[in-house]
């Protein structure tokens, strides 16, 4: 009798183990992404105001309930420039002038503000309805374990470049975003990846530095992960930013 005990104890513990091992990998993207808003910056994407500087020019956010407004300011030869990008309608001003643009300039323009801020505030906005996701084989960097998530945005709603691809690299632990990488098609197209650094936490909200690399071969996104771990990545810059003040207002 006491064998059978001892047989049924270590089958009750063998299984306990097994659903425990199952649990992380029974998440699905969705869940993988919304514990990684959440550890990034959670509620407080909701209601906010963001500054900072990059490379001589100055950005600001400010989100609320679903409306935001994003700038671009610096100086050029003309003037002071100031990018305006907001949920209605995109416009320049040139020393508080507003200016025509043709479609080509509007395009470029917006395409400059929007993704600087699109990448400082990562994973603010990759729950949006209109990203397409999906979870790719778990893979290892470092010795470390991530979720992989490739995310496409559909053709209504996903802006002028709907076709890019973005890879997001989520620790299997922390729910941080240590990697990513991108393909793009403007300006003859190729492939970016990036590796997080220097991250700190700004009145609840995370941001990070990244080394972003480049590779001269015709390669996947998806796969520079094994790129990055073969050492066949070339750096190419340091996404830095400067001067951050977050105001919350909730």
């Amino acid at each position: 009798m006491k064998n059978y005990s001892l047989f049924c104890l270590l089958l009750v513990g063998l299984v306990s183990l097994e659903s425990c091992g199952d649990s992380a990998e029974t998440l699905t993207v969705d869940d993988v992404i919304q514990k990684a808003v959440l550890r990034h910056g959670g509620e407080n994407y909701e209601n906010m105001e963001v500054e900072f500087d990059f490379r001589n020019r100055h950005f600001r956010a400010k989100i609320s309930s679903g409306q935001y407004v994003y700038e671009r300011t610096f100086k050029s030869k003309e003037g002071i420039v100031k990018d305006v990008w907001s949920n209605d309608k995109f416009k320049r001003m040139i020393d508080q002038e507003e200016i025509k643009l043709n479609q080509e300039n509007m395009r470029s323009y917006r395409t400059a503000t929007n993704s600087v801020i699109y990448f400082a505030l990562l994973p603010f906005n990759l729950d949006d309805p209109v990203v397409n996701r999906q979870l790719m084989r778990s893979v290892e960097i470092k010795g470390k374990s991530y979720y992989k998530v490739e995310m496409t945005y559909g053709e209504n709603g996903g802006g002028e470049d709907f076709e890019d691809v973005y890879v997001y690299w989520i620790h299997k632990d922390d729910f941080t975003i240590d990697y990513l990488a991108y393909s793009f098609n403007i300006n003859g197209g190729g492939v970016r990846f990036r590796e997080a650094y220097n991250p700190r936490e700004i009145d609840g909200i995370r941001f990070q530095d990244y080394k972003n690399y480049t590779i001269k071969k015709d390669f996947p996104a998806q796969e520079l992960d094994y790129a990055f771990e073969t050492e066949q990545l070339e750096l190419l810059s340091h996404i830095e930013l400067e001067n951050i003040k977050v105001d919350l207002t909730k």
